[in-house]
């Protein structure tokens, strides 16, 4: 039979209508109608009355209360205005006490569930070992007295006797001196040490002493006397427990004499709480008879008697040894150490107790989810958008990681890099074969015979310049031939020649014939490089123009050449160990490759978990908290730690991995295994790489040739055209000049010498002679450029 445990009595209360003023709130402070939220307002109604009424059991009451706790709690948030006629029945002298404050109302709701948690643990078997009846009954003793702490603490004015602050530390202290019981009980099942058990119950026994003579000497709190009289019997009872263990651990140290004293004093003890035993549970009052088990009076005689059963035997032991054997004189109590008290037994914080995940699950969710005030919208708000940074924060650094690894893919040029050690694994090496920019251009070439229409071309380029330089040079002798001319009739004529000399009317057409000749030079220049570039390209461009398998069959031709490798070029180092290393390669490519898509999955983690948070309940019930917001913005985002954590963890495992590979590619580079095969691979496709380059080379100097070819071919026509038109000029200024030169001759023999006199000539007139060009008469155009290679 199991030691006897007190519960708390409960508080009664009447009906209340919470309808009313929840629906005139939800008008006033939402500007809603509350027809909307009827059902909701009828499930806080039934709440109320299922907390409070007759639940089946006393488990689910006290689930009940936790839920209306909560649902009232969240209404006192809401609206923190609401007021109703509370009543509520002092538990002790059953006196009615009315508020009209939610505060009130939450205080008496937390006393009760503490009240109902002391009934589930009183009515639990503890004398079965094989349950986890002793630890369940000493943690909601703690919670209780957790609860009635916080209402001591938050609740300052109480306005009944039950709820004012010494009552509730008196029955807070009640109940951890149970809890101390209780696990005093499981340390004797366990057969802890004796000298602990001893500590365990001398805090138990004078606990119990101090409520006795508490409850006896003070009217805080008017207990029944049923009570006083348990305490009374408990605390005589776990002092003898105390010097029963204290007396054993004495005697094995080898003090007789104080282990004799002590098993006296726990016999005492004993017979003291054997006296007290007698409860007559019909002296309460009906509402207080449920604190106490029905057989509490036959539990602790049970109890009381199977201690003094043993004191008894020890005692009497622990004469006959000392008077047969140990002959030691057993000291006075006053004189021995007093026992040490130890409490394992601490008040469970409200915090804790509705942190639990069984008293989550009993708090379900909000019932007026869609009202939230304005100032926690605001608030949520915000903290999305911090939500935001965050997430954006993580996938700006997973894709900077990312980049790095197609950085290092890049430079490492893989995968492509490790086709030179497909051979390892048995692979063919790929044969030397042309590129397909190769074969599109042989496709290209093959239709057009390039060769003789280039070849054509270049021989009739040369042919072009010796007319055109004629042609120039003819005209350039005529005004030579002027020039004479006219210098020679004004030597024969002297003052009497009029006639301006050729080099200052004609200086402009020779400038332009003297361009033209120098266009002329630099184009057979052009021709020359021209010709050279085709010669250098042209059995490239043949073979091209031979078609595809041509092409085809030189690269094979050129794959065939034997390699000039002798015996000590030969390396002839196992393999095995290279085709090893190949294979770790691909393995940390594959394994590096497939990094980006781990993180975005963790990424998208990250999404659904900052979608599926909702802090707007935590900012509803942290809202009476002024300026809180950022340390609690900054507690919520802590929860994303550990994602963000495994982030950057496994971007620090992409750089490692990056490292092995760059590792592992260096050392298959020169690993001494791969030569044979890297040597074999590079004579094949170096080959191909070669030829490619050659043959693409090749085409495009072709098409140079090609343009280079057509500008010279418009050039040579219009510079055709150009030495037309300046000798055409050439031999109009020329007739001009010599008919000037017959009317000069004409009038020279009309008119006497010596009447004839030179006319004087103004300075405009003798500068304008000097000019380079004449103003009055409209050139040639200037000769084209030279085309460019």
């Amino acid at each position: 039979m199991q030691s006897p445990l007190i519960a708390l009595p409960l508080k009664e209360t009447k009906p209340v209508d919470l309808v009313k003023p929840l629906k005139n709130l939800i008008i006033q402070n939402y500007e809603q109608s509350p027809v909307s939220y009827m059902d909701e307002l009828q499930r806080i109604s039934q709440a109320r009355q299922d907390a409070t009424g007759q639940a089946s059991t006393e488990s689910l009451g006290r689930d009940l209360l936790f839920r209306y706790f909560h649902i009232i709690e969240m209404l006192e948030l809401r609206f923190p205005e609401l007021e109703a006629p509370f009543v509520w029945l002092d538990s002790f002298t059953h006196a009615p006490i009315e508020q009209r404050t939610t505060a009130y109302e939450k205080a008496c709701i937390l006393y009760n569930t503490a009240a109902q948690i002391t009934r589930v643990s009183m009515q639990l078997n503890r004398s079965d070992s094989s349950t986890d009846a002793l630890k369940r009954a000493y943690t909601g003793l703690r919670q209780a007295a957790g609860l009635l702490q916080y209402i001591k603490n938050n609740f300052m004015y109480a306005p009944s006797d039950d709820m004012k602050g010494p009552a509730l530390e008196s029955l807070s202290k009640l109940l951890l001196a149970q809890a101390s019981e209780v696990f005093l009980e499981k340390s004797i099942h366990d057969t802890k040490g004796e000298a602990l058990i001893a500590k365990l119950a001398s805090h138990t026994a004078h606990t119990y002493s101090g409520l006795s003579v508490e409850w006896n000497d003070t009217d805080n709190l008017r207990v029944p006397a049923m009570w006083c009289r348990i305490a009374a019997c408990k605390a005589d009872h776990f002092m003898s427990v105390a010097h029963l263990y204290r007396a054993k651990a004495d005697r094995a140290a080898g003090k007789h004499g104080e282990a004799l004293t002590r098993f006296r004093y726990a016999l005492c003890k004993a017979q003291a709480a054997s006296n007290l035993t007698y409860l007559d549970t019909w002296s309460f009052a009906t509402y207080l008879r449920s604190t106490a088990p029905s057989d509490v009076s036959e539990s602790l005689h049970h109890l009381v008697s199977t201690q003094l059963t043993n004191a008894s035997e020890a005692c009497r032991e622990a004469e006959r040894d000392n008077d047969l054997v140990y002959h030691e004189r057993a000291p006075e109590l006053d004189t021995l150490p007093h026992i040490d008290q130890v409490s394992m037994a601490t008040a469970i914080p409200i915090r804790d107790v509705f942190s639990q995940p069984d008293i989550q699950k009993i708090l379900g969710g909000d019932v007026l989810t869609s009202l939230i005030p304005l100032e926690v919208l605001k608030n949520t708000s915000v903290y999305t958008e911090e939500q935001a940074k965050m997430v954006r924060a993580e996938s700006t650094r997973i894709c900077e990681a990312n980049d790095r690894i197609d950085e290092a893919i890049s430079a490492l040029s893989l995968p492509h890099a490790l086709d030179r050690y497909a051979a390892l694994d048995g692979k063919p090496i790929p044969p030397c074969v042309p590129s397909q920019q190769v074969l599109d251009i042989c496709e290209e070439v093959a239709v057009s015979h390039i060769i003789s229409r280039v070849e054509r071309v270049l021989e009739s380029l040369p042919k072009q310049a010796p007319l055109i330089e004629a042609t120039l040079s003819d005209a350039m002798a005529d005004l030579d031939t002027d020039a004479r001319e006219c210098e020679h009739g004004r030597v024969k004529h002297a003052a009497s020649w009029s006639q301006a000399p050729t080099a200052s009317v004609a200086r402009s057409l020779r400038r332009d014939i003297h361009a033209a000749r120098d266009a002329l030079a630099t184009a057979r220049e052009n021709d020359k490089g021209i010709t050279q570039l085709w010669s250098d390209i042209r059995d490239d461009m043949a073979l091209l123009c031979q078609g595809r398998e041509a092409v085809e069959h030189a690269y094979s031709q050129h794959a065939r050449l034997p390699p000039s490798m002798d015996l000590l070029d030969h390396d002839f180092s196992d393999p095995e160990p290279a085709r090893a290393l190949l294979h770790e390669t691909h393995a940390q490519i594959h394994a590096l490759l497939s990094m980006p898509q781990e993180r975005e999955a963790m990424l998208q983690e990250l999404k659904r978990q900052v979608q599926n948070d909702d802090i707007s309940r935590s900012l509803l019930l942290h809202r009476c908290v002024q300026h809180m917001e950022e340390t609690m913005f900054a507690q919520e985002l802590r929860k994303y730690a550990p994602m963000q954590q495994r982030i950057r963890n496994h971007i620090a495992l992409q750089t490692q991995r990056i490292e092995a590979l760059r590792d592992s590619v260096d050392r298959l580079r020169t690993h001494p295994g791969a030569a044979d095969v890297r040597r074999r691979w590079d004579a094949s496709q170096g080959g191909a790489r070669e030829w490619n380059a050659r043959l693409v080379q090749a085409y495009d100097a072709y098409t140079d040739v090609q343009r280079a070819m057509n500008q010279a071919q418009v050039f040579y026509n219009d510079m055709s055209h150009t030495a037309n038109q300046l000798a055409t000029q050439a031999e109009r200024l020329l007739a001009e000049r010599r008919a000037e030169r017959s009317s000069i001759l004409m009038s020279s023999d009309t008119i006497p010498a010596a009447t004839t006199a030179p006319r004087a000539t103004t300075l405009a007139e003798d500068l304008a002679a000097l000019r380079m060009s004449n103003p009055s008469s409209r050139g040639p155009p200037p000769p084209p450029r030279p085309p460019r290679i």
